[in-house]
Order: C-alpha cells, then sequence, then structure tokens
C-alpha cells in the first residue's frame, strides 16, 4: 500500500508518542507542545500512513514573518528508509506552497547525513552552523548585574538588535527553533518582553515552548561579560533547571563568555538549512 499524509488529530497521540520513543528516545518533546502541535490552524501536525496505520509525523509551523519551519520529523524505525520521510517531505512543499511561505528552514546534526540530504533533495541548503551551551542550575555561579531593562517596543527592540545581526548571520534562535531577523520577529520579541538593553548592550532571554523546562538566550552583543552575567542572575531568579544558548561556530567571543560562567559546550554542531521562494 502506498504511504499517504493527513492532518493529525489529538486522538493520534498516543501513538505518535510511541513512534517518538522508538525513534528519537533522546529528544522527546511531543507530550509537552502538543496543544500547539495539533493546532492545525496555523501550521499542520502531518501524520505519515500505511495500510492505515500511522507510521511517521512532523510539524510544519509558520514564524512570525510567515516563513515555513519545518521540525519534530519522526519515522517509526521499522519503515525508515522505505519512503515515509520523502512522503512527509513532499506534504511539506506542498504546505509552503499553500502558505506562500517567503523561505522555509530547518535544522539537524553536522552529522545528520539522512535528515540533511532530504533536505538538500528538496531544495533546501545549509546557511547556518552552530553550537548549543548549557548551564545548568546547580553550577550557576551567584553573580548580578544591575542596569538592564527591557525594551518596551518593537522599535527599541530592532534599534537594540539590528548592530548585532551580522554577528548573527541575521538569524535568531530559541528553542533550536531558526527565525530571520526582521520587524515581525521584534515585534514578537518587545511582546514578550524577551529584548533586555543597558547602554549598547542586549541579551535577548526566553523560550519557544517548555517554558518550564529551561531559559534560553536568543542572541546578545555589546559588553558580553555583562549581558551573561545578567542572564545568569535572571536564570537563577527563575528557578529552571537549565539556561541554553545557541551561538555561530565560529563566534569565540561569544563561547568564551559563556563558558567563563560555566556553560558546557559539546563537540556536536547544529547546522540550519533554508531555502527561498
Amino acid at each position: 500500500m502506498p504511504i499517504t499524509c493527513r492532518k493529525g488529530v489529538i486522538e493520534d497521540l498516543p501513538v505518535l508518542l510511541e513512534i517518538e520513543k522508538k525513534s528519537t528516545p533522546k529528544l522527546l518533546y511531543l507530550n509537552d507542545v502538543k496543544e500547539e502541535f495539533f493546532d492545525n490552524t496555523h501550521g499542520e501536525l502531518i501524520v505519515a500512513e500505511e495500510d492505515g496505520l500511522p507510521i511517521g509525523f512532523a510539524r510544519f509551523s509558520l514564524q512570525y514573518d510567515g516563513s515555513g519551519w519545518l521540525e519534530c520529523l519522526r519515522v517509526d524505525p521499522a519503515h525508515q528508509r522505505k519512503g515515509c520521510g520523502a512522503t512527509i517531505w513532499k506534504r511539506f512543499i506542498e504546505l509552503c506552497d499553500i502558505y506562500h511561505v517567503p523561505f522555509v528552514r530547518m535544522y539537524t546534526g553536522l552529522t545528520n547525513y539522512a535528515s540533511r540530504v532530504l533536505g538538500e533533495r528538496n531544495g533546501l541548503h545549509v546557511a547556518y552552523q552552530t553550537r548549543e551551551g548549557t548551564l545548568l542550575l546547580a553550577d550557576a555561579p551567584d553573580v548580578s548585574e544591575a542596569g538592564f531593562a527591557p525594551a518596551d517596543c518593537h522599535h527599541c527592540a530592532a534599534a537594540a538588535i539590528e548592530p548585532y545581526a551580522a554577528g548573527y548571520h541575521g538569524y535568531y534562535c530559541t528553542n533550536r527553533t531558526f527565525y530571520g531577523l526582521g520587524e515581525p520577529l521584534y515585534k514578537g520579541l518587545a511582546a514578550q518582553q524577551a529584548v533586555w538593553t543597558r547602554g549598547d548592550s542586549v541579551v535577548t532571554l526566553g523560550a519557544r515552548f517548555q517554558k518550564d523546562k529551561g531559559l534560553h538566550i536568543g542572541m546578545m552583543g555589546g559588553d558580553l561579560d555583562a549581558c551573561v552575567r545578567f542572564a545568569v542572575e535572571q536564570f537563577r531568579r527563575s528557578g529552571l533547571p537549565k539556561l541554553v544558548c545557541m551561538i555561530p561556530s565560529e563566534r569565540d567571543d561569544l563561547r568564551a563568555a559563556l563558558e567563563k560562567y560555566g556553560f558546557v559546550f559539546p563537540d556536536s554542531q547544529i547546522i540550519m538549512l533554508e531555502r527561498a521562494f
């Protein structure tokens, strides 16, 4: 029987959780984001079926600027390399046309060649290479940094972030979700009070989802030491278990500023693939 795709419904959750558990046992988050992912009004939870049984799934999400974001592609190990991923990707591209997206993006590990090849076969290319650092609450130093205040409008957020945009290749990342920098994103960040400034320094703090699992530094610029100290102070106050920051792989200055306060960067790297329409 051919593999087909349909929109997922919340009743699919138990079987999809089993697929996730078998396919990515170290990366489980579907249950935490089920309300957002099963909301098909602003994207689609794609379920791939064979003989009427779900064998894989993925999420197509819309970003602030209308770009598409591809995430959470999972295929039951018994059905991998048999066309399920390619069928889901066909639906991804159909949705890009339906929503008239300006860009579509995804992330994967630098050494995850199977995922990268599927993206490249559908016209995406590697646009950004990054490293992810993490600080656990138990390891966070007791520091403080005064004077930072939230940007109270998107124009203020834009003015604070734009001078440092080139150092991030024009992208912003939180929860391993990559966005293009621009006015729609700045409006979203300002509405969340995620942008904090002091003079020429700026640091963003927040999370896209799983907000009870960790706090994320999206970007920083200016006095990096002060930015990290402020972020760590806010992190300790939150009581969340971890503080995470994704940085461009070549930015040794950012890495050093974070490692000074206990951030740990594994050897693995993360790439973002992109296609313009």
